[in-house]
């Protein structure tokens, strides 16, 4: 499993985005929150400013100048969190009082707000902070300026809004993080899934997937699969019992029927004589599919005892060619040959007989007069190969796996050929028989068939 193949996944495709669209969706909550703070924050400090000014001019239309004064020793001694500062001046822009040394240089907003900043100290070092601020006359040519300072709200807001923006990140990276490995392990279990599924196309119908973890979708379709392979296994094992009982009950009274034709064509003429040869002829074609049906169950079924005796290919393929050379040398077919001697693999001798003599009887079938075939038997490291390989149509690839179903015939061959369609479904039973597989490739043209089986270890 590659990283990429992790960051390529639906699962994790989907956690990012999900991740993404969720990040973005809580900066954008925190900046219409901080918005509406600051804007509450500013229309408060607004008002408070207004109502301190309205103050200092009752004090003032109430006790004149010395009460002005005495109102803002007291508000020195208040906490310093949210106090006003404050600047009384005379009519010639002299200062009366107040903790502000001289007007500063500000800048005038709309509605007649004043803003500038001033050096106060913090921790001994100064700090430039932003004041809002108002002027009103108090009366007699007496003007009052009234700021108040906004550093620390912004610097609160600023922290808040930094370590929200921050956690938000760490979110992001953590779940983008937590997306990998989660991504990860549901891609590993449905790469598990997949490689089990590809083990029982290729022929493992007896193989189950793996039920693995307590809950979870895998897990629930790792069992609804496992029913399903149950009931299509059942359904097949149905539909082989079906076939097998009917060639089991209908060989035996097709063989006294063709023992009774033999007797019968004793006694006719010449004519009714070739009408029962014909009848004889479809009945020895009959029981041939029945007894290869036959054959093929019990090769599948494993109710043929395994055989370990050695045996030479060499010398099998070698009769199986020999037997069908006249075959071929009627219809100018070229057979070429290509045997490396002494090669064995452990088996049954009749089975491997049969295989290769199904494998070259299709081939001189399907090959065109005047073509040619060639045969082969070498030994390659995974183990014995034998080749037949043919100038005939060949198999589409869509079909290469069909052809292996008992009665599946290409339709460009039905009616044209004859055959029930189960020589090449015998020729896959004996291969697995003998722990072997065998490959369906495109010789270009015709068919080329590939067949692997375990050689007989050799001695040291």
């Amino acid at each position: 499993m590659r990283f990429l193949d992790v960051v390529k996944s639906l699962t994790f495709r989907y956690i990012a985005k999900y991740v993404t669209a969720l990040s973005a969706t809580v900066f954008l909550l925190l900046a219409v929150l901080y918005a509406y703070f600051s804007y509450g924050y500013f229309s408060e400090l607004r008002s408070s400013i207004l109502d301190e000014l309205e103050t200092l001019q009752v004090v003032y239309a109430g006790q004149q100048l010395p009460g002005v004064e005495q109102y803002l020793e007291d508000q020195r001694n208040l906490p310093t969190i949210g106090r006003f500062n404050y600047l009384i001046v005379d009519g010639n822009g002299n200062k009366i009082a107040g903790d502000l040394a001289q007007t500063p240089r500000y800048r005038e907003f709309s509605g007649g707000w004043l803003g500038f900043q001033l050096a106060l100290l913090n921790w001994g070092e100064p700090v430039d902070v932003d004041f809002l601020a108002r002027r009103a006359q108090l009366g007699g040519g007496v003007d009052a300026l009234v700021a108040r300072n906004y550093a620390d709200a912004i610097a609160s807001g600023g922290l808040v809004f930094n370590t929200l923006f921050r956690a938000m990140i760490a979110t992001l990276l953590l779940g983008i993080v937590g997306g990998f490995f989660s991504a990860a392990t549901t891609l590993h279990r449905f790469e598990r899934l997949n490689s089990e599924l590809s083990s029982i196309v290729r022929g493992n119908f007896s193989q189950r997937l793996t039920v693995a973890g307590k809950h979870g979708y895998p897990r629930e379709l790792a069992r609804a699969m496992n029913q399903m392979l149950d009931q299509i296994g059942s359904l097949m094992q149905g539909v082989r019992l079906v076939s097998d009982n009917i060639a089991h009950d209908l060989r035996t009274p097709l063989t006294r029927i063709r023992n009774q034709l033999s007797q019968l064509r004793q006694r006719l003429d010449a004519t009714g004589q070739d009408e029962v040869d014909r009848i004889i002829e479809d009945c020895d074609s009959l029981l041939s599919s029945f007894n290869a049906l036959l054959r093929i169950s019990a090769l599948e079924s494993g109710s043929r005892p395994p055989v370990h005796a050695r045996v030479d290919l060499s010398n099998v393929l070698a009769d199986v060619v020999e037997l069908y050379e006249p075959v071929a040398n009627e219809r100018d077919i070229q057979l070429r040959l290509s045997l490396a001697a002494g090669i064995s693999c452990p088996g049954d001798t009749d089975l491997l007989f049969q295989m290769c003599a199904n494998l070259l009887d299709n081939a001189i079938k399907y090959t065109p007069n005047g073509g040619q075939i060639e045969v082969g038997l070498s030994r390659q490291p995974e183990g014995n190969e034998i080749v037949v390989a043919d100038s005939g149509p060949g198999i589409d690839p869509l079909d290469r796996k069909n052809v292996f179903r008992r009665f599946f015939r290409v339709e460009s061959s039905r009616g044209e050929q004859p055959g029930h369609g189960l020589g090449l479904s015998l020729v896959q039973a004996i291969v697995h028989y003998h722990a072997g597989r065998i490959v369906l490739d495109d010789n270009e043209p015709g068919l080329r068939v590939e067949v692997i089986l375990p050689a007989v270890d050799q001695p040291d």
